[in-house]
């Protein structure tokens, strides 16, 4: 018999909206299941990424109302930090409660809180935790981008994307470090709907620049990958959708909290530049040279990046989530 499984979702600047994109995965996969979706707060364009219609909710105690009506097999929280309060109210209408990259209180309570953000500080895990690549679910475009080694390009080709907001405009910052390199580059600068500054202002920094160019819509990432040679990105989820490709990759955090992420690290085929309002020109500049000239460099970087095999995370986590929503506990598929 199909299981009742309910997402409840809440958009945070922290995370921006790659949870809903997770959830949206996740729906597509869980198709014999009974799916609902409650979203706090209505905005257009989550909607759009859930691609449904999900219950729209104002606050907790509106949530509440609408969970007495029936009770779920699984709950899963994703998009803020839970407090107590709300992962009690969760708890009280299902069977089986999973929140995913929490940092509240409230993850606490959870049967099972799933993590790809982790910490890198992090040395001793809660018993509710799982940690592992299998926590990203990789959109289908990046599925469709082949996995394969790509043709050089001349010159080389360096998309520069800061996702979840840029709060300190690093998109601004790296264009204008980039720019001053003395070689041949083709620059691409991915905008998307967080992005809180001026695009006009990006716009005259390429003015008659050649090769450089400034790309805004939803997919701008996605659009460029296929040709990235070296992509310059934010230290969140973008990371991971890096890595689902293989391509050489440096990242900047944009705020204390993605600083302590410990996704993006040498180990795993990147290069780390700490905190990107503190990014010298230096810094930057000697990141993208080292990838430029040292072909072997960016070889290792790669084969980093597809040792961590996020082509079959989506397969991974579904089967971790049938197995809670079954209560199939001991066979745990990761």
């Amino acid at each position: 018999m199909a299981k009742n499984i309910a997402f409840i979702l809440e958009y945070s600047e922290w995370k921006g909206y790659y949870p809903f994109e997770r959830a949206a995965i996740m729906h597509n996969l869980l198709t014999t299941e009974h799916i609902s979706i409650f979203l706090k707060g209505k905005e257009q364009h989550i909607s759009e990424l859930l691609n449904d219609s999900p219950t729209i909710f104002k606050n907790y105690n509106e949530l509440a109302s609408i969970l007495a009506k029936q009770h779920f097999d699984l709950i899963i929280y994703d998009g803020n930090d839970s407090t107590i309060e709300q992962a009690q109210l969760f708890k009280a209408h299902c069977h089986t409660l999973v929140h995913f990259d929490d940092r509240g209180e409230g993850a606490t309570l959870a049967d099972c809180h799933i993590v790809a953000l982790r910490e890198e500080t992090q040395e001793m895990m809660p018993a509710n935790m799982l940690v592992g690549n299998f926590s990203f679910a990789a959109p289908s475009e990046l599925l469709q981008i082949a996995f394969e080694d790509k043709l050089e390009n001349d010159p080389p080709h360096i998309v520069i994307a800061f996702e979840d907001g840029d709060e300190h405009n690093l998109t601004y910052r790296t264009l204008r470090h980039l720019t001053q390199l003395h070689i041949p580059l083709k620059i691409s600068v991915a905008i998307d709907e967080n992005y809180r500054h001026s695009v006009e202002d990006l716009q005259m920094m390429v003015l008659s620049r050649r090769h450089t160019s400034i790309h805004q819509h939803p997919n701008a990432l996605l659009s460029l990958l296929p040709t990235a040679d070296i992509v310059v990105c934010n230290a969140n989820y973008t990371p991971y959708k890096i890595a689902t490709i293989g391509i050489p990759c440096i990242t900047a955090a944009q705020n204390e909290r993605e600083l302590t992420n410990s996704l993006n690290r040498e180990h795993n085929g990147f290069v780390h530049l700490g905190l990107g309002r503190k990014m010298k020109q230096s810094t930057i500049q000697n990141a993208v040279m080292e990838f430029v000239l040292h072909e072997a460099r960016c070889e290792r970087a790669i084969h980093k990046q597809r040792t961590l095999d996020l082509r079959s995370s989506n397969e991974a986590l579904k089967q971790l989530l049938l197995d809670l929503a079954y209560a199939r506990h001991e066979i745990i598929h990761i």
